[in-house]
């Protein structure tokens, strides 16, 4: 009996998930949190990014606070809160995006759960910057636990099911597309 041939990594799926989603993720956030220094582009941008980040994110805070205010990357009002890199949820957004590009797919339709997947990150981050602000201000006791420990894995958590989410949206829309257009198998009455 000859043994038989092994193929060569790319051509299973799960190795190259595997290794593509690592290269990414790794490339992904040693470029978001390689050090430079303050007058860098790249730190420019960041800091004007988490400015916008901070005005987004105080303004559903700011219908029921009304002495909420946005002053450069802090959330001042009963409460302060200082938006800083991890705060806008990136390592979540970096593995998300990491993993949705790993997969095999046709590019327009990863691309289409890519916008939609980070649109809800974004979104379920703005929730937890609202939330957090909340609980600084009536339980500040508890804020650290909830900021630190229970928050990020919430976010990952929320990631991963954005991810499913996302793949099997792709898929359905792959299987309708194969069916809708005349290859494959026809059932007739």
């Amino acid at each position: 009996m000859r043994p038989q041939p092994r193929s060569a990594w790319w051509r299973d799926d799960r190795t190259r998930f595997v290794v593509a989603f690592t290269v990414l993720a790794t490339a992904l956030l040693a470029f978001y949190y390689f050090p430079r220094t303050g007058d860098d582009v790249v730190e420019q941008w960041t800091a004007s990014y988490l400015r916008l980040y901070t005005r987004v994110a105080s303004w559903p805070i700011g219908i029921f606070d009304r002495q909420v205010s946005a002053h450069g990357n802090l959330i001042a009002g009963r409460f302060s809160m200082q938006i800083v890199k991890s705060c806008d949820a990136m390592e979540a957004n970096i593995l998300f995006t990491a993993a949705l590009l790993a997969i095999r797919g046709p590019w327009a339709r990863k691309l289409i759960a890519l916008a939609g997947g980070l649109g809800a990150l974004v979104a379920f981050n703005l929730v937890r910057l609202f939330a957090l602000y909340w609980i600084g201000v009536f339980a500040p006791s508890v804020f650290e636990f909830l900021h630190l420990d229970v928050w990020p894995l919430l976010m990952i958590a929320f990631a991963a099911l954005d991810f499913v989410v996302c793949v099997r949206w792709m898929s359905a829309r792959a299987a309708h597309g194969f069916a809708s257009s005349g290859a494959g198998p026809r059932v007739t009455a």
